[in-house]
């Protein structure tokens, strides 16, 4: 696991281990040594890790260099699926249109 992607989004978001842990569930201990030597790496640990920081575990292990987490159905807004749903009826204008409008808070 890349180490320097993992420590460059926590630092983006302000995180250090401690917190890191609690999100994860991962403990201290076992961050601390992926850290330091990369023991600890498990799949659950790389996906955990991966969804507290909003990339995709192919980029935390080095696979892709873009950190986007892949698209699923469950991680879009509704605003994201409308346009989705225009763009696969062939509704362009819909697509643009529904663009346009100011996002919702």
């Amino acid at each position: 696991m890349r180490k320097d992607r993992i420590r460059q989004l926590m630092d983006r978001q302000g995180l250090k281990v401690p917190a890191l842990s609690e999100i994860t569930g991962i403990p201290e201990r076992t961050l601390w040594r992926l850290f330091q030597d990369g023991t600890g790496t498990t799949d659950d640990n790389v996906a955990a890790i991966a969804q507290a920081l909003g990339c995709s575990s192919d980029y935390l292990l080095g696979l892709v260099d873009d950190p986007t987490p892949h698209f699923r159905i469950d991680n879009l807004s509704d605003r994201e699926r409308q346009i989705l749903a225009a763009i696969r009826r062939g509704d362009k204008l819909t697509a643009i249109h529904i663009l346009s409008e100011p996002e919702k808070m």
